[in-house]
């Protein structure tokens, strides 16, 4: 976390001057490393923005430098041990002023590309915002680790065995006398009262399954116990449980303090002893996402039900209308929707028709407003939801938001 508040804090305070910055967001799932699609993805995002540059006004020694940054961040991309132990990324350069920040991120809301005057960081300190502190615990029989880990890092604060188990053999509670002495008893005829010997046989499988559980359930309670003391230090926000037994796991929810169970968001499946830190990351992700996904429906309902009260609007124009007030609580964005549009360079209000507040301020044609409608939303402290689900994504009438009051 500390990289990321430097990284933060290098690109706010970097003095730009005359040029421009370009800030770049892509992502970099299982998906979209496939044949290098996140290449062919950032490509067609230069064609798209090269229009939109030779249609601004830009100094000769500006455009230079907004091309060096573009050959710069292909030549980084085309190299994949850069682009290692993220589901996302965010690049922001100005060779001029020879800046080139990269800060790797779980997820980004779209892949984005864009030209300003200043770095557009305010992305990554929403998902940061969003992502906050997770815990991690992975848990068996004898084994039980506990990570920590925010939107950059990932560290292991516990890891510990536990020698619990001690029995000798399976169904049986006399020891090695009894080893291997499964199947050797026989009856010869059908009798209503089972012989000794099968007597002893039911209650040492019994014992067993019992001592089974007690074991486990002892395990489960250390495990608790020993995250809520850290809790009380470090104050995270969520918490996933991982192991190979997710029926067994959910018991782990009668023994967390209340405080614990309410942060608990979900279970992966995932083995304790050989776990690796990228491995836990990428599954802990995995888990947040289908999260976001399950959520989308939900979103929806209420989008249909705020709008019959007057605190939400579906349809582009209605939601340009409403960012140019500040009347944004919540943008709904569908994940691959474009519209070709208007910017205005003073206010950075964008609009379907070529006009802007300021009398003096002259519209730019640009090939998407979505990206800068994102921008202006996070600007004004709103939330961005994107909805990836294609049937859901019907219900929304190019964007969607709630708003912060009726009008």
């Amino acid at each position: 976390m500390t990289d990321l508040k430097r990284s933060l804090e290098t690109l706010i305070s970097f003095e730009m001057g005359e040029f421009y910055v370009t800030s770049l967001y892509l992502k970099l799932s299982s998906q979209h490393r496939q044949n290098n699609m996140y290449l062919k993805i950032f490509k067609n995002l230069v064609r798209k923005k090269k229009k939109e540059i030779q249609n601004r006004i830009f100094a000769e020694n500006t455009k230079k430098s907004i091309e060096k940054d573009i050959e710069k961040i292909e030549s980084f991309l085309s190299d994949p041990n850069n682009l290692k132990d993220c589901g996302a990324i965010s690049i922001f350069s100005c060779s001029a002023k020879n800046l080139f920040e990269v800060i790797k991120l779980p997820y980004v809301y779209r892949n984005r590309l864009m030209i300003a005057p200043d770095p557009l960081v305010r992305e990554i300190v929403a998902i940061d915002e969003e992502f906050g502190k997770i815990a991690v615990l992975l848990v068996d029989r004898k084994h039980v680790r506990y990570f920590l880990m925010d939107i950059v890092n990932i560290y292991e604060k516990i890891d510990f065995l536990e020698p619990l188990a001690t029995r000798s053999h399976r169904f049986h509670s006399g020891g090695a006398a009894l080893k291997g002495a499964e199947g050797m008893f026989q009856l010869k005829l059908p009798s209503r009262r089972a012989a000794p010997n099968m007597i002893q046989h039911s209650l040492g499988e019994w014992r067993f399954h019992m001592r089974i559980k007690e074991e486990w359930h002892r395990i489960l309670k250390i495990a608790a116990d020993a995250l809520f003391e850290d809790w009380k230090l470090s104050k995270f926000d969520k918490l996933i449980v991982g192991g190979l037994q997710e029926r067994g796991l959910r018991e782990i929810e009668n023994h967390l303090h209340p405080y614990l169970r309410e942060r608990l968001i979900g279970f992966i499946d995932v083995n304790p002893s050989e776990a690796k830190l990228s491995q836990i990351k990428e599954k802990a992700v995995d888990l947040l996402l289908r999260k976001d996904r399950e959520e989308e429906k939900y979103l929806i309902e209420e989008l249909e039900e705020l709008q019959g009260k007057g605190l939400a609007v579906n349809g582009t124009s209605a939601v340009l209308d409403m960012v140019a007030i500040g009347n944004i609580r919540l943008l709904l964005v569908p994940e691959d929707f474009e519209k070709p549009g208007y910017l205005c360079p003073q206010t950075h209000l964008v609009f379907l028709k070529p006009r802007c507040p300021l009398v003096d301020e002259e519209p730019i044609p640009i090939e998407d407003i979505v990206d800068e409608v994102i921008e202006e939303a996070l600007e004004q402290r709103a939330k961005v939801e994107v909805i990836v689900d294609s049937h859901l994504q019907k219900k929304i009438d190019g964007l969607a938001a709630f708003l912060r009051f009726s009008l």
